[in-house]
């Protein structure tokens, strides 16, 4: 695939993957205004979309296919790129999304005795955690494209799923620190 062409599909990618987030994320506020949704009830429902996700994800196994055709090109040029590392980058997607799944029911479980719903948080809170979210993904997609699209050679992406789920970790960890600091400076006081 030409550079042109794979800039090209990759700014699409981008494209569909923001206006995706900010749809749902922009649906969940909307709702959360609209109807007294619980955080037990949050987390349950979250649970449940991971779950179905982890299994479906194990149900696919090696298949590009996709609803979105821009996801459908992306997974077929990357694994053609990666090779064996994109089926261990999709095991461990699913496997990710089934212990996500399972901490969520425990949230939930957790969350049983707590009355407040979910809409006593302020706008601009729910604000700030959609710029965070949207500023995540595109970081790590722009790092994730990068190190994909400029390899030349096989060996270069060996390990690449290892690399990956690393930087996942520092970026999780670089998130909980902001939205933590964000919280004791803003929210508590």
């Amino acid at each position: 695939m030409e550079q042109a062409a794979i800039r090209k599909m990759r700014r699409k990618q981008i494209a569909a993957c923001n206006l995706i987030a900010g749809i749902m994320i922009v649906t969940f506020f909307i709702l959360i205004q609209i109807s007294e949704i619980r955080f037990t009830h949050f987390f349950f429902c979250l649970g449940i979309l991971m779950l179905i996700q982890g299994i479906i994800g194990f149900i696919k196994k090696g298949s590009t296919k996709s609803f979105i055709p821009i996801f459908e090109q992306a997974a077929i040029y990357e694994k053609e790129k990666l090779g064996k590392e994109w089926e261990k980058e999709q095991r461990s997607e699913n496997i990710s999304r089934l212990v996500l799944s399972g901490l969520m029911f425990l949230q939930s479980f957790s969350f049983q005795d707590v009355t407040n719903p979910f809409f006593d948080i302020q706008p601009a809170y729910l604000f700030f955690l959609l710029i965070i979210a949207l500023a995540l993904i595109n970081v790590s997609m722009l790092f994730r494209f990068r190190k994909i699209d400029r390899s030349t050679e096989k060996h270069e992406l060996e390990g690449f799923t290892k690399e990956a789920n690393m930087m996942s970790m520092a970026f999780g960890l670089l998130t909980v620190i902001v939205i933590f600091i964000f919280i004791v400076v803003f929210v508590l006081p």
